[in-house]
């Protein structure tokens, strides 16, 4: 299944100056954030139960794992352990576009869930999804 970005939902991101748009399945979800240069970081870190993994697009994210900070830029993935302390904490002066990827999946916080619960056995096509 082709996932078409462009289609879905833009909502709020964790920030002002950022959006995000996701979908969920029944054990992976995936977000897309764009961030914008001017976005505001309160540097405030969070963890949860899930993996995640970032996966950068374009620009510069500015991050903190266990009090440890980094930059990824294009092309980088970064790994989130389970119950790891992070944030992103900032962006280069072009803002940044990136994905992030949780499992097991995130419905809690992420519109466009395509699992089982919505297709059931008649597989509807859903917004955003070929």
């Amino acid at each position: 299944m082709l996932i078409d970005w462009k289609t879905l939902p833009a909502v709020a991101g964790m920030r002002a100056g950022s959006s995000r748009k996701g979908i969920c399945a029944d054990k992976i979800s995936a977000v897309r954030i764009e961030t914008a240069a001017d976005a505001a970081f309160d540097g405030k870190t969070h963890s949860h139960e899930n993996e995640q993994v970032l996966i950068m697009v374009s620009g510069l994210c500015k991050l903190v794992i266990d009090g440890k900070e980094l930059e990824a830029s294009a092309g980088d993935m970064v790994f989130f352990p389970t119950g790891s302390r992070h944030a992103a904490i900032g962006t280069g002066p072009g803002g940044c576009v990136y994905y992030e990827i949780f499992a097991p999946a995130r419905p809690d916080q992420l519109p466009g869930w395509i699992g089982s619960s919505v297709w059931g056995s008649n597989k509807k096509r859903l917004i955003g999804a070929a």
